[in-house]
């Protein structure tokens, strides 16, 4: 079978005719029913049965329509990049990013973006720390650009700096750590913690500081998404040791009265990086997005 063939079956479930879908895709007739009986050779079941003058799918055939209206619809995708590859290579950007930097670093420097550059197509990924640096270097470049936590290096890989993020304690404001100026990882023995994960660059400083504490953590929830974790805290279900970036943005956007912020004893900083691949340098677009996005850190957590 061939792209053509599953898009004319395509067509076909949508009009139920062989005259509709030749009148939608602008072609004959004949050439619809020799693409179906192609395809239904190829497949070795029949797709559809005629019923006074129309076409009734097999039950075969409503099951493999779901998946060729994804077909389509990637199809539809690929086109428009292709366009505007054949344009300019350098009117597209896609950008990965990881949840902590997605709720709103990312839409506020996009939007920012948009209004300087108006001929550039954005794709934005949320995704993990091993997923933006897969993505950035396996083969074809899934992504353009990358932003991380930074923690840590790989082969093939460039990096600028943007900033630095605090390791910060998110703690319910009736528990008594609530009082303190800085928190103790120590402190947190026998209390509930909204745990992260160890394969993060977040993840393998919690885990350094509580090596260091020499302490057992009741972790009740093990969330891979930083807002979720906070969100976890403000809702009292424990306390959470977070990222600043996404302490300050929930500080901005929600009950700040349920929760408070503590700087944490003993706690690194981690760099927020850009994160390219050797083998496909920045073009201008991308520059000037890491420009912005750096402008954006800077005010969130000024």
């Amino acid at each position: 079978m061939n792209s053509r063939q599953i898009e004319i079956f395509h067509a076909v479930m949508k009009t139920r005719t062989a005259t509709g879908a030749a009148q939608k895709l602008g072609i004959t007739q004949p050439a619809v029913t020799a693409a179906i009986k192609q395809l239904e050779g190829s497949l070795g079941f029949n797709l559809f049965h005629r019923s006074s003058g129309r076409l009734q799918p097999t039950s075969e055939a409503h099951v493999l329509d779901g998946e060729a209206s994804r077909i389509q619809d990637s199809m539809v995708v690929f086109r428009r990049l292709a366009g505007r590859l054949k344009k300019d290579l350098t009117t597209h950007l896609r950008v990965a990013t990881p949840p902590a930097f997605s709720h709103q670093l990312v839409p506020q420097a996009v939007a920012e973006f948009t209004e300087q550059t108006t001929d550039c197509l954005i794709d934005v990924s949320t995704v993990h720390h091993d997923q933006i640096m897969t993505g950035l270097v396996e083969a074809g470049g899934a992504n353009s650009l990358g932003f991380s936590f930074g923690l840590g290096e790989r082969l093939g890989l460039g990096s600028i700096p943007i900033g630095k993020a605090n390791v910060v304690a998110l703690v319910p404001g009736d528990w008594p750590q609530a009082a303190e100026e800085i928190l103790a990882v120590s402190s947190l023995a026998g209390c509930p913690v909204i745990g992260t994960y160890a394969s993060e660059p977040l993840g393998l400083e919690v885990e350094r500081l509580i090596s260091q504490a020499n302490v057992n953590l009741e972790i009740v929830v093990r969330a891979h998404n930083h807002n979720v974790a906070a969100r976890l805290v403000e809702k009292g279900v424990g306390a959470a040791l977070l990222d600043s970036v996404t302490a300050a943005y929930i500080l901005q956007h929600h009950d700040s009265g349920s929760f408070v912020v503590l700087p944490v004893d003993g706690a690194a900083t981690l760099p927020v990086k850009a994160i390219y691949s050797y083998e496909h340098p920045l073009n201008d677009n991308a520059k000037n997005f890491i420009d912005i996005f750096r402008h954006c850190f800077h005010r969130l957590i000024a």
